[in-house]
């Protein structure tokens, strides 16, 4: 049974899901680069950790490609949630001081950061 939506940016799993929903939806970089209202790209770079410039999607992008791919599995109370409260409708929304620092670096890092230095 296919996912009803992609892992985390942050799990190791993400760039394997998402090609593997890709071509489920039988869609090419292209189409869903339109679809999800993205540089044609960037699905390319999201999905190949071997590209010169491999990356992975923001929060935002996160939620359009799954919109996309899984288009048939947003329920009607989900859309509700997002409507009347974000919080509700994002269990992995947090504020930045409730992050751990493993996932503040990676996010660092994925954003384009060469190197991160915490001084305590």
């Amino acid at each position: 049974m296919m996912a009803k939506q992609l892992p985390k940016v942050t799990d190791p799993n993400f760039r394997a899901a998402l090609k593997e929903a890709r071509l489920a939806a039988k869609l090419s970089f292209r189409e869903l680069a339109k679809r999800a209202e993205i540089h044609e790209v960037m699905p390319s770079r999201y999905e190949n950790a071997e590209h010169s410039n491999a990356t992975l999607p923001s929060l935002k992008t996160w939620e359009k490609l799954n919109e996309v791919l899984f288009a048939d599995s947003i329920s009607t109370a989900g859309i509700e949630a997002l409507t009347t409260s974000p919080s509700a409708a994002l269990p992995d929304a947090r504020l930045l001081r409730d992050a751990p620092i493993d996932e503040i670096v990676a996010e660092l890092k994925r954003r384009g950061a060469a190197s991160v230095s915490i001084n305590w």
